[in-house]
């Protein structure tokens, strides 16, 4: 991982990295079995468990209690590409994809909107983790906005309406050579 890309984290974010560097690998991916949520309290609720389908349909299979307060209601089973727009949801696929295909971890900046029409701007962070049977189909991720306005105010969102910036995280093993949406200005991602 760079430095300067890593300095850019913000703390739910880094946080989670922490986390997840601190696991045990198999050939550079940790086994779900070995993440404690525990291990996480303060961030656990932006905390959210992602799952690939032989489909090729992305399941949200555990999501944090703020996650699911935000949106309005529950998400545990939802297809991912449900809760996007079009466009993000053709980015999103992509990285998902690239994080368990590379694998590697990857960051976005994604905009939200809201069903009061305002809407927020959100960092996530992605790593990949191992299903039970070995396989690489698991994604751990936060969500973390980038302003304190939903810690205080309840204003459910209606979807994410494009990914801003996005880019992957060497964990050992390099990162795609294509790109699923803009790169962020001012970071390496090697």
């Amino acid at each position: 991982m760079v430095e300067s890309f890593i300095d850019r984290l913000q703390p739910v974010a880094r946080e989670l990295l922490e986390a997840w560097s601190r696991l045990p690998r198999y050939e550079g991916v940790p086994q779900r079995e070995s993440f404690n949520p525990m291990t996480v309290p303060r961030i656990l609720p932006v905390v959210s468990l992602i799952q690939r389908m032989q489909n090729g349909e992305w399941r949200m299979r555990l999501v944090g209690t703020e996650i699911e307060r935000r949106w309005g209601r529950a998400l545990t089973g939802v297809n991912y590409a449900d809760l996007t727009s079009p466009e993000a949801a053709e980015a999103t696929l992509c990285e998902f994809e690239a994080v368990c295909d590379q694998p590697c971890g990857s960051w976005s900046r994604r905009r939200v909107d809201a069903r009061s029409g305002s809407g927020f701007d959100s960092e996530t962070l992605r790593l990949p983790l191992r299903a039970s049977d070995g396989s690489i189909t698991l994604i751990l991720s936060c969500s973390g906005e980038l302003s304190d306005r939903f810690l205080h105010e309840s204003d459910n969102s209606c979807g994410i309406v494009t990914v801003m910036e996005q880019g992957f995280i060497n964990i050992g093993r390099g990162v795609p050579g294509w790109v699923c949406a803009p790169r962020p200005t001012g970071g390496s991602y090697g």
